[in-house]
């Protein structure tokens, strides 16, 4: 790892990920000392499945580094860009899930709040990271009125909100008057308050342009939101007509975290071999999807997915290499 940076320093980066072309540079965080902190009387305050085998974990996510690297994916390190709240990380063993703490659109950050109290501050730090890489916040809530934990990048003109368990109505509200300042429409989908569905990446996922999966029994109800008007939707009905296939995925898919990968570039992604029944890597093949799996086994004691562990700062244009 480098040097932190000084607060006054910045390394400008390019960041966006609208557009859906290669994946070119992502943020991660190596737990460390943090997860000693979980222990069996307290892992459910900090969101865990199960106390964490720390070096076991360490080493996985490792394994998981070089994977993207060697897939000439730019990894940085979220402790190398952090000065001032750096202090923090250490009582933080869930800032490991960085994809939940921020979704990085071409204006900036759209910078969660986060709703658990074992979780509250991580926005913070993650703010200093991202200033010190030049990344603005384009959206930011109120830390002591608001939950929002995270949003789905459909396109360069549409956005998903899901109002799950981690999100409450003042902060979505508050979302989708300001993303619709620069998207032309938000598509928001209740869903059912339960862990299983925390974050909308648990019930869909665009693997290209024109294919996605999709866990449909937890879209309880579905709004297209534009500047002019607001209607319910078929979220199925909808993506067809956008020329968007979906495929699928079982309850037990959906509880594996099917829906929760890491695209790579369009119809290239990285996954947990548990997640997709062989049927649905069959169907995937058919459609010249490629999986690069990836076997997890103490990194599953956060619950959480490879996306999860990925704050994805940029993605090129599609058909760019640059």
């Amino acid at each position: 790892m480098q040097d932190s940076p000084t607060a006054s320093s910045t390394m400008r980066i390019p960041y966006g990920c609208e557009a859906f072309g290669r994946l070119t540079h992502v943020m991660l965080h190596r737990p460390g000392e943090s997860l000693r902190l979980i222990n069996e009387s307290n892992r459910h305050r900090w969101l865990f499945d199960a106390v964490p085998d720390v070096d076991r974990y360490g080493e996985e996510h490792d394994r998981y580094r070089q994977l993207l690297t060697d897939h000439k994916v730019t990894v940085l390190e979220l402790a190398d860009y952090v000065n001032h709240e750096h202090h923090r990380i250490a009582a933080m063993p869930n800032l490991t899930f960085l994809h939940d703490t921020a979704v990085i659109t071409r204006r900036g950050a759209i910078l969660s709040c986060m709703a658990m109290d074992g979780r509250r501050h991580e926005h913070r730090v993650v703010r200093e990271a991202l200033g010190n890489l030049g990344v603005p916040i384009f959206i930011d809530f109120d830390e002591t009125h608001d939950a929002f934990e995270g949003c789905l990048l459909l396109s360069p003109r549409t956005v998903l909100v899901a109002e799950t368990e981690r999100h409450n109505v003042r902060a979505i509200r508050r979302f989708i008057r300001k993303a619709l300042t620069v998207f032309e429409e938000v598509v928001y989908v209740d869903v059912p308050k339960a862990r299983r569905y925390m974050h909308p990446d648990t019930i869909f996922n665009r693997i290209t342009d024109r294919l996605a999966l999709v866990y449909m029994p937890a879209f309880v109800r579905t709004v297209l939101h534009r500047r002019d008007r607001s209607e319910p939707i078929d979220f199925v009905r909808w993506m067809r007509g956008r020329g968007v296939e979906l495929i699928h995925v079982s309850d037990l898919e959906q509880r594996r975290l099917a829906c929760t990968f890491v695209p790579l570039e369009p119809g290239v992604m990285f996954h947990y071999d548990t997640a997709l029944a062989r049927e649905t890597q069959i169907a995937l093949a058919r459609r010249g999807v490629e999986l690069i799996l990836f076997h997890p086994e103490a990194i599953l004691a956060g619950g959480g997915s490879l996306r999860c562990h990925t704050l994805r700062l940029r993605r090129a244009a599609s058909g760019s290499a640059d």
